[in-house]
């Protein structure tokens, strides 16, 4: 277990990502932690600039999913037939605003498709062939699908992971200068998933949550499991009644214990502080306060 929290101070504005959390060859630590650096300081400049919570993270998740590094995006994995088909989930903290997208191919910034969906208003979870349709009514970039694929360099260790994989996917929590929250989270799935999977990510509660009295989190690992203990809003629950980062460590503990599970989790308070914890072997993350420096970690 790996946890940690800004511990020092609250924060006008803040933002931490993460890279996925699993079992990733030391190779890759180099580029996981590069690209969430260069994701925390797109977000920051949105912030630096006054804007939103929402912008901040979009803008993170989009870094992440434009580096084949990462499972999401450009570099999803694929499913059993050999397809890439990626989630992904956004959530305004303001007034619980929420979008998402499961189990759709195509879709150069899955991000993207999530917040038209949350923008529009109308639905709050569209997937496979009508989430298509509805990007494309929508102005959301589509390419052919064979250019979401993962780097041929990640295959060795892709093909290597554990039996029971737990899972590898981006996400980012803000804070902007008028106190409003908001949450995303994007992802490939797991490598080799049944057909039509759909993962925790795009689901309000288990993947992705945010709401502006209570904090907001991002959760990464073996959907399946955290969607049964509904990670993220267990871990902003925990953390009205514990120190930020022993709420994190307990809804790992305790919540994925029952269920078998292993994952990680960032998270940020209603005042700016931020926390993460992982009970897996890595988990890249970045982070800044204000217009701090950008920290990151693995």
């Amino acid at each position: 277990m790996s946890t940690g929290w800004t511990s020092s101070r609250p924060a006008s504005f803040s933002i931490i990502v993460h890279g996925g959390a699993g079992t990733i060859d030391d190779s890759q630590e180099p580029r996981h932690r590069s690209g969430c650096e260069r994701a925390t300081h797109a977000g920051q400049r949105v912030l630096l600039d006054g804007g939103t919570a929402l912008d901040a993270v979009v803008a993170a998740i989009h870094v992440l999913e434009d580096d084949p590094v990462f499972n999401a995006g450009r570099g999803s994995t694929v499913d059993a037939e050999g397809m890439v088909t990626c989630d992904a989930a956004l959530m305004r903290g303001e007034d619980l605003a929420f979008g998402a997208a499961g189990a759709v191919a195509g879709v150069a910034n899955p991000i993207d498709l999530a917040r038209a969906i949350l923008e529009d208003g109308k639905y709050s979870f569209l997937v496979g062939p009508g989430a298509i349709r509805f990007a494309r009514a929508h102005g959301v970039r589509l390419i052919d699908p064979s250019q979401l694929e993962a780097d041929p360099s990640r295959s060795k260790w892709w093909t290597t992971r554990a039996e029971k994989p737990t899972g590898d996917t981006v996400g980012a929590v803000a804070k902007d200068a008028r106190g409003r929250l908001a949450a995303a989270t994007s992802t490939g799935g797991l490598l080799g998933k049944y057909a039509g999977r759909v993962g925790d990510s795009p689901i309000a509660g288990a993947g992705t949550y945010a709401r502006d009295d209570w904090g907001a989190a991002s959760a990464t690992g073996h959907g399946e499991t955290l969607m049964k203990v509904l990670a993220a809003y267990a871990a902003i629950r925990a953390m009205l009644a514990a120190e930020p980062s022993e709420a994190l460590v307990e809804t790992l503990e305790e919540g994925l214990r029952r269920v078998g599970g292993r994952g990680g989790l960032i998270a940020a308070l209603p005042d700016g502080r931020l926390a993460w914890a992982r009970n897996t072997l890595h988990m890249g993350y970045a982070y800044a306060l204000d217009d701090g420096a950008v920290v990151s970690g693995f």
